[in-house]
């Protein structure tokens, strides 16, 4: 919701291209992140449960890995920096090296807390950044620091969340190196930063592009609308898969593979009951949600990118949260590399050829086909390595039923404001429940039922 707030702030005390700005230096310092340093917070979830009675070698060894990556970036950041010097990107580039460390620092406190299965503690890291980064934010864009304000302020927010709550995991952790560990952690780790750069094309490149092509203002109406769809969707899925993949990973150590591929199929049913719903109402309301939730400059165009940018994130969401656990379970991480590659490789040259010619609606187009492809190999691919469930029978009720509730939302698309779209969430989720519980998804009326009884 804080994000959600922040978005809705931002675009109406910024412009189009001060927040294409803020949203372009966001995008490089992820895309560094995920090439550099996120595999680092990937191999402690895969490796910790392993390690959980004796975890100093592996935190030592991890805590090396960034202490080195971050004097690598560092330097480079500091290079590029010389080269700009009489550009307005040297400031952008300067404040970017920081950004990065930080955001590095603050998503390996974040999978220590969730691999722990320390749900307030993350809670508590998450919030006090979300909430203290948009109002330093605020301040700063109000004293006329511009786009420089909400960068600073996630800067601030992250770095003081990761302190207050963060810094006591790595109490007594020294830099040290486990040959044997790291050579295990490469080797599960590298091929992460492959695809997570890969991916980061999918989901990115298109602010780029569409700078390039069409210039910053527009890329920063394009941003606007994709943080919308993200800021809810991946934040639903994110919560399940965070809930859900650290106790599959010990389920497959301690138990077996059929325990986790049942905690699997668990988790397929609650990612699809969130988020379909959820895609589908947010593709529905599009028009209100634009008119709520974004600035005069940001609604119009948003408002048609908004049901695309949803559908296509939905589609990311359940491959990256689903169906990609079987290479992940299955320690082929290689195999992702090829499925996001091919999903890049058609993102960027339907990017090239779709904005052009269709605008903005091009770059929603294109991702969608990108996040449509990428579905379908992870599913294909995947199964050789590790066979994660498909529940068929429940995942078409839900559908169904995502469907049947668009329809009233669709009726109520005249009314218009604040108090309509919250009453449009409020039904809409109201009906939705109220056809899970009829059509039984996954048990649901039966144990609704059995408590009542009992």
């Amino acid at each position: 919701m804080v994000n959600f707030l922040a978005i809705a702030l931002y675009t109406r005390l910024l412009s189009p291209d001060e927040y294409g700005l803020y949203a372009l230096v966001i995008a490089g310092v992820g895309l560094v992140n995920v090439i550099f340093f996120q595999w680092l917070s990937h191999a402690l979830f895969r490796f910790l449960p392993v390690h959980l009675n004796d975890p100093r070698q592996l935190l030592s060894t991890i805590l090396a890995g960034f202490c080195a990556l971050a004097l690598m970036t560092g330097g480079v950041g500091l290079l590029l920096a010389w080269i700009w010097r009489d550009s307005p990107w040297q400031g952008l580039i300067l404040l970017s090296v920081p950004l990065l460390w930080a955001l590095a620092w603050f998503e390996l406190s974040l999978s220590l807390s969730a691999i722990k299965l320390q749900p307030l503690r993350y809670g508590f890291i998450n919030g006090f950044k979300a909430v203290s980064a948009l109002s330093v934010g605020i301040l700063l864009i109000m004293w006329g620091l511009k786009m420089y304000g909400p960068l600073l302020g996630l800067l601030i927010g992250m770095l003081l969340s990761s302190v207050m709550w963060g810094i006591s995991e790595w109490k007594g952790v020294l830099p040290g190196i486990s040959r044997p560990l790291l050579a295990e952690i490469l080797r599960y780790g590298l091929p992460l930063s492959a695809t997570f750069a890969l991916a980061f094309v999918v989901s990115s490149s298109d602010r780029f592009l569409i700078a390039w092509v069409l210039g910053e203002g527009p890329a920063g109406v394009y941003s606007a609308a994709y943080d919308l769809g993200q800021q809810s969707l991946i934040l639903l899925m994110g919560v399940v898969n965070l809930a859900s993949y650290p106790i599959v990973v010990r389920a497959l150590e301690q138990k077996g593979v059929d325990s986790a591929r049942e905690h699997l199929r668990q988790n397929a049913i609650l990612l699809m009951a969130v988020s379909v719903p959820a895609a589908v109402g947010m593709a529905v309301l599009a028009p209100n949600v634009s008119a709520v939730l974004l600035g005069a400059g940001f609604r119009e165009d948003a408002a048609f990118l908004l049901p695309w940018v949803a559908l296509a994130i939905l589609l990311a969401g359940l491959r990256s949260y689903h169906f990609d656990l079987a290479f992940q379970l299955g320690k082929h991480t290689i195999g992702q590399v090829w499925v996001v590659g091919a999903a890049a490789l058609l993102n960027i040259l339907l990017n090239i050829w779709w904005i052009k010619s269709y605008g903005l609606m091009g770059a929603a187009y294109a991702t969608f086909a990108a996040y449509f492809l990428a579905l379908l190999l992870s599913a294909a691919m995947g199964r050789r390595r590790f066979s994660v469930p498909i529940p068929y029978s429940d995942g078409f009720k839900i559908i169904l039923a995502s469907l049947i509730m668009a329809l009233p939302l669709w009726l109520s698309l005249e009314y218009q404001g604040l108090f309509a779209l919250s009453a449009q969430i409020l039904s809409g989720c109201a009906v939705y429940s109220a056809l899970l519980a009829l059509l039984n998804v996954d048990g649901y009326r039966s144990r609704i039922l059995r408590r009542l009884m009992g």
